[in-house]
C-alpha cells in the first residue's frame, strides 16, 4: 500500500538508474519488440541513451509517496526536430507493488498536461499488444489506438490538427 497521495515531480540526474530500471521493465513487458529488436540491441541502445540523459536530458517526472518511495517513471520525447516540437512520446514504467494504485493515471496525465501547455499536435506511445492492463490505462487517460508499428500498437491524444 502507498504512503499518503502520489506526488509528481521533475525528475533528476540521481534519478536516473531509476528511471532506467523502470523503462526496461516496460521494454520487458514488450515481448514482441524485444523480439524484434534483440534483447542486447536495446540494451546497448539504453546504455547510451541514460549515459547522455545529463548532458541533453529528455523531459522526465516521477512518482513518488508521501514518504519519497519512488513508485514510477515517465519519459517524455520530442517526435521530431521541428520547433516547436509537433508531438512528444512517452514511455512509462511503474513499480510492481504501486501498479493499480493510480501511478499510472498520475504520471500520464502530467506528461499529456505538459505537452498541452507545450502547444503540441499530439502525444502518443507505443505498447504490445498482449499488455492489456497498460492499454486500459491508456485508453481510461484518453488515448486511442492509430495504428501499428514494429508490430506494436501506437496510441495517441490528438490535442489539435496540424494547420
Amino acid at each position: 500500500m502507498l504512503t499518503g497521495p502520489i506526488i509528481v515531480r521533475d525528475a533528476t540526474a540521481e534519478d536516473i538508474p531509476f528511471m532506467r530500471a523502470m523503462i526496461w521493465e516496460a521494454m520487458l513487458a514488450s515481448p514482441t519488440f524485444l523480439a524484434l529488436h534483440g534483447v542486447e540491441n536495446l540494451q546497448r541502445y539504453e546504455e547510451d541513451y541514460w549515459s547522455r540523459w545529463t548532458e541533453r536530458p529528455n523531459l522526465a517526472f516521477m512518482a513518488i509517496d508521501a514518504g519519497g518511495r519512488k513508485l514510477g517513471a515517465i519519459t517524455v520525447k520530442p517526435n521530431d526536430q521541428a520547433e516547436p516540437v509537433s508531438g512528444w512520446r512517452i514511455g512509462i514504467g511503474v513499480e510492481a507493488h504501486a501498479r493499480g494504485q493510480h501511478v499510472g493515471q498520475h504520471l500520464l496525465e502530467r506528461a499529456i498536461t505538459f505537452a498541452s501547455d507545450k502547444g503540441a499536435e499530439y502525444i502518443n506511445l507505443f505498447v504490445d499488444a498482449t499488455n492489456t492492463p497498460a492499454i486500459s490505462l491508456y485508453r481510461r487517460t484518453g488515448f486511442v489506438e492509430v495504428g501499428e508499428e514494429d508490430n506494436l500498437i501506437e496510441m495517441r491524444i490528438v490535442f489539435h490538427e496540424r494547420k
